[in-house]
């Protein structure tokens, strides 16, 4: 008979099994609040401690630089910041960056057009903080996740065992290869 993860005590019925423990349903709660976690997302911290998504905003998420929300779900990491997507956009234009990458100039991103018409002086500049994603071995664009000291595209950095996304997820080095909690 298993034994639950919070309550030490035997269980019948049914078993929650979540970060590679067994829980009765009313235990697999959220480390600050009363909320059951068992069916729902959850996030958990660098202990491994679950949180609902709620706490885990308050709490423990990256902060967008642009509106300080909560980034959960796709990030951009640029600039040693974390962005929403639809945060991170040129400093004259406020447009997104798209395929073309971006530009930087004291600390701020421009896209290639208005990089050339403030700093260029009719000279042609290259887009240098484009890269290659690690996972596909394709361009990166406006969007891209850093992590293993390695660029990826947000859809590539994924479970080596179960595939799901690890952008903004707790995830474990294991060879050089990113794996989620569930799986390591």
């Amino acid at each position: 008979m298993p034994i639950c993860a919070k309550c030490y005590k035997s269980i019948t019925g049914t078993v929650v099994k979540a970060l590679d423990k067994e829980w009765h349903d009313y235990c697999f709660t959220c480390s600050k609040c009363p909320d059951r976690l068992s069916g729902k997302q959850f996030f958990t911290d660098e202990h491994g401690k679950p949180f609902c998504e709620i706490d885990w905003k308050i709490l423990k998420a990256k902060r967008c630089a642009k509106c300080y929300e909560a980034v959960v779900g796709e990030i951009v990491t640029a600039l040693d910041k974390t962005w929403h997507p639809h945060c991170f956009l040129c400093t004259r234009c406020r447009k997104p960056f798209g395929d073309d990458g971006f530009m930087v100039k004291n600390d701020k991103p421009y896209c290639k057009k208005d990089y050339q018409d403030l700093f260029a002086d009719g000279k042609e500049v290259k887009v240098v903080s484009s890269d290659i994603c690690y996972g596909c071995d394709q361009k990166i664009g406006s969007k891209w996740t850093e992590a293993m000291n390695h660029t990826w595209h947000p859809e590539c950095f994924v479970c080596t065992k179960c595939k799901s996304q690890l952008t903004g997820a707790k995830f474990y080095n294991v060879d050089g290869k990113p794996v989620c909690t569930a799986c390591g």
